[in-house]
């Protein structure tokens, strides 16, 4: 599979497990970054990322991964067990969703196409809240805000509270 149709995979399962679709914007997906300029197009694209974030809480919920889990301990050299200990339920399987998103993610850079940076860019939006690198980064009481927000408005059915309670990056 080449990488704009592993990015389409992923893309794919993010946004259809949030209720939405990529079909209509798949020509634009499949376009190098640089080429699109259109209002719509960005539009839609806003939208996707949009729909994918939504779609990291509702695949969390039903226990999907974007691929095996074990590729975690392969690429990192610990598991997320190891990483964690003492999260809550509903933090791990957050993790285990984003994880295997951004090792799928990592076979899929670089590239030009638009898949691959809506990706890229997902991925920052998403992992600067739920999982922060050193650095920078909003005070404790933001990013809780901000997770209980994001989560909540995803419509998802994914327990807050016990992400909140037992948020690894929270205590």
């Amino acid at each position: 599979m080449n990488k704009v149709d592993e990015g389409l995979r992923i893309l794919k399962v993010l946004v259809e497990s949030a209720g939405g679709s990529i079909e209509s914007t798949r020509y634009i997906l499949q376009k190098s970054h640089t080429n699109v300029t259109a209002r719509d197009d960005i539009a839609r694209l806003e939208e996707l990322q949009e729909t994918a974030i939504k779609g990291f809480f509702h695949c969390a919920a039903s226990n999907v991964t974007l691929t095996d889990v074990s590729r975690i301990r392969g690429f990192y050299g610990r598991t997320l067990e190891d990483n964690y200990p003492g999260a809550s339920a509903a933090f791990m399987k957050l993790a285990r969703t984003y994880w295997t998103f951004k090792v799928s993610l990592i076979k899929c850079v670089p590239d030009s196409s638009v898949c691959i940076s809506l990706l890229q860019a997902i991925d920052l939006a998403f992992a600067g809240v739920f999982f922060p690198t050193p650095g920078i980064s909003p005070s404790n009481e933001l990013r809780e805000e901000t997770m209980q927000t994001l989560i909540e408005h995803s419509g998802a059915d994914f327990d807050v509270e016990d992400y909140i309670k037992g948020n690894f990056y929270l205590q």
